[in-house]
């Protein structure tokens, strides 16, 4: 019950005439002033029903004998997180973020989803009081350290203390990388609770530094038993009576183009010429869906993973070896089961009808990118005529991708060659060939058009799952926008149409420029990310208005619940899935996406910083790939290593950061550092086990 509805008739008048003074605080005469007289109360009556209010905690009394109403808290709700400087922050559902003063955090962890009661300072929200409402058990990587009967876990993973360890644990134990799940950080204790998960071993090794990633990032190198056994039941040989249901590719030519040491394909290619001059082009994908039934313990594993992860040194599969190197996977001279677009095109290389549905293929080569290029460019080779014609069509469909609005950024891949015992020889940059385009572009031609068939379909607004890429948000637009002029690249961002045109017209006046990888690199900083939806958006990088993910169902979830409402809507059936089922879905996958670019992210970090322990002491020359007030972010140029020289390390002279220009300058001799300066750095220190590489300033 509200306790306004508890209060006597004269606390509730009194109440009221402070409540409708919402500036200042009042005294008992002033209160009692306003009161009608015929309400036949005395001014003691007033004084005493202030004293109760006080109390009941309705009003506040700033100073003695003044009293002024207390306005309702206002809350907001959303999850906790800790930044890489320590700061606190709460992230709501819309992704803006609040900070929280650390004083408030108490027994809280990030990741944690809290209530906050905030008051407004103008257009400022300051955080007053945070309480927990709802916290899942968290994994954490971290050092064991045993002493006595005490175990801890020492983490530097930002929002953790250290954990202690519950249960019995072997003294054997200290010092190794482990995995401890927290469950609980008890009301007045300084640390939080947690169980061992997994012990990866001695830090620095490669096994436990590679397993500590996995498990740092929420996935698993061991799949359980049930999806073994299920997994083990598959037959290895199709029906025949699978193969009448679909339609028959195995007497036409086809081919697949991955990388050389790929074990799992995915997808490949196949082409024929007509009698009428026409073309057909297939797009086949392996028909996951035949084998992952959905709500079985095969599926809901797949579910959990997400997506397959890609570490420098191998691969985390999201389906087991079985069906992803072998039933699933296209190899040649075998029957598969596919599920296909296939597009006929005119002499003008204009595609005129299209087919979707389920098929059996025999794919009669299986191309490296390297040899699939040399065909091309030779003009000689295996089905060198099919892949030249397949690259010219191709070539067209990206220069309309373009003309479209399309935008031509693009991450650069590192890549290294390693050891027999998976130690770093070198680094290099991942070169793009037309065999890449080619691939692509037939990707991206077959995911457009599922998304479209399914948007247009005959049953009304069908479920689907979606790959949307939102435009860039404003605020990061104009910071973009600013620091291309002070590049001395303007651009122009009045409407979306002419920025894209600007964009790409960026690229290619920057091409073969020395700050080209710096611009691209803050472009794509600026980008809002893709993300799974269960909504009908457009794909702002692609300039496609419907766009999925249908290419890739062995290494990700969405391509598979594609697939089978795809299946459905073709059979003129309903879906199994609800909008919210899929959204949820879509949020998971996105999630774990993103955890496994991390994942990958950090096996490049462990390996680069390995690689770099072999240059500790040596002088080279770097580019500033980033400026912070805390320091200069400098990549070694033939090493591709980016390392932190400190700005306190800099004897030199005391800088300051000149955050609009993201610059550092001297204070006594004015000298600057800008972003894409080549510098000469000499590498401090590199740590395999902390990712972490050092630089000085070498004057």
């Amino acid at each position: 019950m509200n306790s306004k509805n508890k209060l006597s008739f004269i606390e509730k008048i009194t109440l009221a005439i402070l409540e409708d003074t919402p500036k200042g605080a009042l005294n008992t005469q002033r209160v009692f002033a306003r009161i009608p007289k015929d309400a036949s109360i005395d001014k003691e009556a007033v004084y005493n029903a202030l004293l109760s209010l006080t109390q009941k905690k309705l009003i506040t009394q700033p100073s003695k004998g003044q009293f002024a109403f207390i306005k309702p808290s206002k809350t907001l709700s959303g999850k906790l997180i800790a930044s890489s400087r320590g700061e606190y922050y709460v992230v709501l559902d819309n992704q803006l973020s609040y900070f929280i003063p650390s004083v408030l955090i108490k027994q809280l962890l990030p990741e944690d989803i809290i209530q906050c009661e905030y008051k407004e300072k103008g257009k400022r929200i300051d955080i007053v009081h945070v309480k927990l409402i709802d916290r899942k058990p968290q994994k954490v990587v971290g050092f064991l350290d045993i002493f006595e009967n005490n175990a801890y876990l020492l983490t530097n993973r930002q929002g953790f203390k250290d954990i202690k360890i519950t249960g019995a644990i072997d003294p054997k134990l200290d010092g190794q990388k482990a995995l401890v799940e927290v469950y609980d950080f008890p009301y007045n204790t300084k640390y939080p609770l947690g169980k061992i998960i997994e012990v990866f071993g001695k830090p620095g090794e490669n096994e436990t530094e590679m397993h500590a990633i996995v498990g740092e990032f929420g996935f698993k190198t061991i799949f359980p038993n049930d999806v073994l056994n299920e997994t083990d039941a598959i037959p290895e040989t199709i029906d025949p009576s699978e193969i009448k249901k679909r339609r028959d590719f195995r007497s036409i030519t086809t081919f697949t183009i991955d990388p050389a040491d790929a074990k799992d394909f995915d997808d490949a290619i196949s082409f024929q010429q007509l009698q009428n001059g026409n073309f057909k082009i297939g797009v086949h994908i392996a028909d996951v869906s035949h084998y992952v039934k959905t709500g079985n313990p095969l599926d809901k594993e797949a579910f959990e993973r997400g997506t397959s992860v890609y570490l420098v040194d191998r691969t985390i599969p999201m389906l087991p070896e079985k069906l992803s190197n072998n039933l699933c996977s296209l190899k040649p001279n075998e029957d598969r089961l596919a599920f296909s677009v296939e597009f006929e095109l005119n002499e003008k290389y204009e595609i005129i009808h299209s087919w979707i549905g389920k098929t059996v293929i025999h794919s009669n080569r299986r191309f490296s990118y390297e040899e699939a290029q040399e065909n091309i460019e030779q003009g000689s080779g295996d089905y060198a005529d099919e892949l030249v014609l397949l690259n010219t069509i191709a070539k067209k469909f990206e220069v309309e991708r373009f003309e479209h609005g399309a935008l031509k950024f693009e991450s650069k891949e590192l890549r290294f060659r390693l050891d027999e015992n998976s130690v770093p020889i070198e680094v290099y940059e991942k070169t793009r060939f037309d065999a890449h385009k080619l691939i692509e572009t037939y990707m991206l031609l077959a995911n457009k058009e599922i998304a479209t068939f399914v948007y247009k379909s005959k049953i009304p607004n069908p479920p689907f799952i979606y790959r949307t890429h939102d435009n860039p948000p404003q605020e990061k637009l104009i910071e973009f926008a600013k620091f291309c002029k002070i590049m001395g690249y303007p651009i122009q961002i009045e409407n979306e149409k002419v920025m894209r045109k600007s964009f790409n017209s960026l690229l290619e006046r920057a091409i073969d420029k020395p700050e080209l990888n710096v611009l691209q690199q803050s472009a794509i900083r600026t980008m809002a990310k893709a993300v799974y939806t269960a909504y009908k958006t457009s794909h702002f990088g692609l300039a496609f208005d419907f766009y999925t993910h249908f290419t890739s169902p062995i290494r990700r979830y969405p391509d598979l619940l594609a697939h089978r409402m795809l299946f459905q809507y073709l059979n003129n059936q309903k879906a199994d899935y609800s909008e919210d089922v899929i959204e949820s879905f879509a949020k998971h996958s996105s999630l774990m996406e993103q955890k496994a670019a991390d994942a990958e992210r950090a096996s490049v970090k462990y390996k680069m910083a390995e690689l770099m322990q072999k240059h500790e002491g040596e002088i080279l020359e770097a580019r500033i790939t980033g400026i912070t007030e805390w320091g200069i972010y400098a990549t070694v140029l033939d090493l591709h290593a980016e390392g932190l020289i400190k700005v306190s390390e800099i004897r030199s002279d005391r800088f300051y950061y000149v955050e609009d220009e993201r610059k550092l300058v001297g204070k006594r001799t004015k000298r600057s550092f800008h972003l894409g300066d080549i510098i000469t750095i000499q590498v401090k220190s590199a740590n395999p086990i902390s990712r972490q590489i050092d630089y000085n300033l070498y004057d």
